[in-house]
């Protein structure tokens, strides 16, 4: 089986993931499941109203988001952000799993037209 139209697919689709991303970060959901994310333990709660107040906990800085990056390695899509991107998206002792990336089905409906784009451009 011919697989060359997976390279220029998986590109074209990496920037519509990333762009995906922030409506699910501002309403403070998980992008693939649209689940919200879990409250914040009390103290760690507290500790950041004092220290970012008003500021949702992924725009306090606007670090995470900025620094955020998708890309590919060999079949993989990989993420690329602050150190303490992983910890929101998995979680830690005073911070419950918070996933702020993932497959949401808005950038999942573009997938195949630009597969199927990429398949057809093989043929000419």
């Amino acid at each position: 089986m011919n697989l060359r139209w997976w390279a220029p697919t998986k590109e074209t689709w990496v920037p519509i993931l990333l762009d995906a991303h922030p409506q699910f970060w501002k309403k403070q959901v998980d992008p693939t499941y649209q689940r919200p994310w879990k409250d914040l333990s009390p103290r760690y709660a507290k500790d950041k109203s004092q220290k970012y107040p008003g500021e949702p906990i992924l725009r306090a800085t606007g670090l995470m988001q900025d620094a955020a990056y998708i890309f590919t390695r060999g079949d993989k899509f990989l993420v690329r952000s602050t150190e303490y991107g992983a910890f929101h998206q998995f979680g830690v002792a005073k911070l419950p799993a918070r996933p702020w990336m993932g497959v949401p089905d808005v950038a999942l409906k573009q997938l195949p037209s630009i597969a199927w784009k990429n398949i057809l451009s093989l043929k000419r």
